[in-house]
Formats: structure tokens, sequence, C-alpha cells
């Protein structure tokens, strides 16, 4: 459902896309309940498992379903930036990515002991490499390469109609060979065929042998290793574009993860991607709570604002590419921020999933206190969501 309606309003715009934001933007307490709910349908699946055991969740559904089994030790990892009732977990201690979003579920009544600020959920390869990755893209800058453009397709699969016109708008800085595009269309297979027609509409095919015209396809995940560590050891792609295509899913998701690397600009949809330690062009957003992502990576200054026409995001890349100061302004707050500790939220929930287990020396964690939804909430709704 929600690949589909995304779809449907990145495709539609209009009304549509209005009417897809606000929804996205209403998970309000009656959304929290009817999750409960679902969540409380797979309790069979972990019944088995000691009650003890620490549970990260990755999704507010799996949180859920945790506590409602009796787990005492569970942490839910906040998704996004925007706050609701419906990306928290009550009887479980909530981690969160940035301030604000913090800020915004205290002031929504959630108690001190069952919400802390984390960080970033980022990639450990990722992060282990921050100093090394963004000096070689300031390095880079400095050596006028070729702008590399990480442009990956959200889970959904949505964003066809702006990425194929950003892609046409790109034509001449990618056949002047001032820019170089990695495309990754996921195991989304009208994607692939989008990218393809668009592209050929362009003059560019895997048959052209010429550098700028001419562009490679990637289907295996070691292929995608093997690109990476090409890039890494300071070559350059074969072609002007790169298109990563494949049949599963997996794949798809963790060759965004390792083209982060070795991009100069990801430029993607303010999702999860927007917490990333990677400089980013945030592009037309898929639901109206996506823009407090963007926001969030503008804070950092490790990304723009959206951008939410292909002809804009065009000019933010030729800015990019002829002001080396915008790129070295990012790389150069990656760097500081993880001085600071903003990207290792997953290394803080693992280290608090220890504690609150007893694995560490350290005291454990207390038991997060039950939130209810707001008060209006009837006396049988309360009990619901608890």
């Amino acid at each position: 459902l929600y690949s589909k309606g995304s779809r449907l309003a990145s495709e539609l715009g209009g009304v549509v896309e209005k009417i897809w934001g606000s929804l996205t933007k209403s998970g309000d307490a009656t959304s929290l309940r009817c999750t409960y709910q679902l969540a409380e349908c797979l309790r069979p699946l972990m019944l088995d498992i000691p009650k003890d055991t620490p549970i990260i969740a990755t999704h507010s559904l799996v949180g859920l379903a945790a506590v409602a089994c009796g787990f005492t030790n569970v942490i839910n990892l906040v998704i996004d930036n925007y706050a609701q009732w419906f990306v928290v977990v009550p009887g479980a201690v909530n981690l969160v990515q940035g301030p604000t979003n913090y800020h915004q579920l205290s002031k929504m009544g959630i108690p001190e002991a069952d919400i802390r600020l984390a960080g970033h959920w980022c990639p450990k390869d990722m992060v282990d490499n921050i100093d090394a990755d963004c000096q070689t893209r300031i390095q880079r800058r400095a050596d006028k390469k070729p702008l590399r453009l990480l442009i990956p397709v959200g889970g959904a699969g949505a964003q066809r109609k702006f990425v194929t016109k950003f892609l046409l708008a790109l034509k001449p800085e990618i056949l002047a060979g001032n820019v170089q595009v990695m495309l990754n269309a996921g195991d989304h297979k009208h994607m692939k065929k989008a990218f393809l027609e668009t592209l050929s509409s362009m003059g560019i095919s895997e048959s052209s042998l010429s550098p700028t015209t001419g562009m490679q396809i990637v289907n295996s995940i070691d292929g995608v290793r093997n690109f990476c560590t090409r890039l890494r050891g300071g070559a350059e792609p074969f072609k002007g574009v790169t298109l990563f295509a494949f049949d599963d899913y997996f794949p798809a998701v963790a060759t965004t993860d390792l083209l982060s690397r070795v991009t100069d600009v990801l430029c993607a949809k303010p999702s999860e991607l927007a917490f990333y330690p990677v400089p980013k062009l945030n592009i037309r957003r898929v639901g109206d709570h996506e823009a407090y992502s963007a926001l969030r990576s503008s804070e950092a200054g490790d990304g723009s604002l959206e951008v939410r026409e292909a002809d804009e995001a065009v000019e933010w890349v030729q800015m990019m590419r002829e002001r080396a100061g915008i790129l070295d302004t990012m790389n150069t707050c990656i760097i500081n921020n993880a001085k600071q500790g903003i990207y290792d939220g997953c290394k803080v929930a693992v280290k608090l999933a220890h504690q609150m287990a007893g694995y560490t020396s350290a005291t454990p964690a207390s038991p997060p206190t039950v939130t209810a939804p707001p008060p209006e909430a009837s006396k049988s709704d309360v009990a619901a969501a608890a």
C-alpha cells in the first residue's frame, strides 16, 4: 500500500501528492493503536525467545510486537525526523536521530526515561571510513575530477517521473564528461526500463564504446564490490553512466550503502538516506514527513534542503562542481559531526542493549514506563495502546 501510494503521488503530483503527503503525517494515537493490534498478531513468532533478550527494533511494528510478547529490554530506533505517535513504541526505550525530533516527541508527553537522543542510523563501514572518504572527495574537487552522482531509487520504487527528468536535464553535463552518474534501480523492473529508455533518448547506450555516451550495467553484488574497489583504488568508472539493477531486494539495498563511499554526492529523496555521512543533494520528497529529514540534513551541514524541481537540482550540481567550497564544507561538517558522535546511533543502540541486558559492567537501564496515547483517548483505547 505504501509503495503504491508513493508511486501514484510521485507520478501524478498535484492533489494526489498533497493527499498522500498529508496521510504520511497523520500517524496519531489511533494509528498507534491500530499498529499495536497488528503487532499482537505477530506474537507467535517471538513467544519462544527468552523475555530478557534485548530487542533492537528498526520499525515500530517490530518493537510493538516485542512489547506485546512481554520482552523487557526493547529498544526502538525511531525512523525519520517527524514526531508522530505512529513511530513510537510504548514500553520501549525510543532512540531518536536528531534533537528536533527529541524535543517534539518530549512535547507530546513521552516520559523522559522512554526517549533518548542517540544519533543517526548509519552503516558501520561508512562511519569507520568517514575521514578517509571525505578527504578523498575533497581532493577530487581540488583535482577538478568529474563530479560523481549516486541516484538510488527508494524501496517503494517511486520517483520515476522526477529522476528521468533529472537525467534529461543532466545530459549536457554527462556528455561533456563533467558528471558521472551511478543509477541504482534496485529490484524495480519498471525503473530499470524507464532509465534505459531515457538514456537511449539521450544517446547513451551499453553498446557505445565512448566513455561519455556509453553505459555499464552491473547486476550482481560481486560486480558492485569490484566496481567500488576500483574506484577506491583511484580509478574512474568505465563509462559516464553506470546502471545497477537486480532481481533480488537485498543486493539492491546493499548497493546504495557500498556506492555511498565512492560517490561525491548522494542524490536521493530525504528518507533514511538523509542521515548518511556523505554529501547530499536532497531531491523531491515522497511524503511530507520526509521534508523534516532534509531539514535535519541541512542543519547538520552535510546536505541541502529539499530540491523539488529537476532544473533546480541541475543548478545545484553545477554549483557543486564549479564551487569547491560547497562540497568542501559538507565534507568538513561530516568529519566534525563524526567527532561528536552524530553518526554513532547504531553503536549507541547496541551499547544500550548490552547495558539493559546486563551484558556489561555498566548499571542496567531501568525498564521504561508504558506511554499512553493522549489524554482524550478513552479508557479502552488507552488499554489497547498500552
